[in-house]
């Protein structure tokens, strides 16, 4: 097999990658769905869930009453990952990219 060929090949499945990605990517619908499925308790009305949408994953920090942010999950290709233990603050992070 050719560079050229294997090439392709790497490129192809990215882009099929990066498409499955776009499609399957989760939204604060279903977050709210996987976190009562999680909890077995209702998010509250009064929580605002902010998403920060970067189109092949999501993240999703619960905001608390005061300012406070809860867990932020990481949504990528329709599951949902934890990627912080609640902490108090807005994950540095992010700021990059708003």
């Amino acid at each position: 097999m050719g560079k050229i060929k294997v090439r392709l090949i790497i490129l192809g499945l990215l882009v099929v990658l990066i498409i499955s990605s776009l499609m399957t990517n989760p939204t604060t619908e279903e977050y709210l769905k996987f976190t009562e499925e999680e909890s077995g308790i209702a998010t509250p009305k009064n929580i605002e869930i902010e998403r920060i949408n970067f189109y092949i994953f999501s993240t999703y920090a619960p905001k608390r009453p005061l300012d406070n942010y809860g867990s932020v999950h990481l949504g990528f290709m329709g599951k949902f990952y934890q990627i912080s233990e609640g902490q108090f603050d807005y994950p540095w992070w992010l700021e990059f990219f708003n």
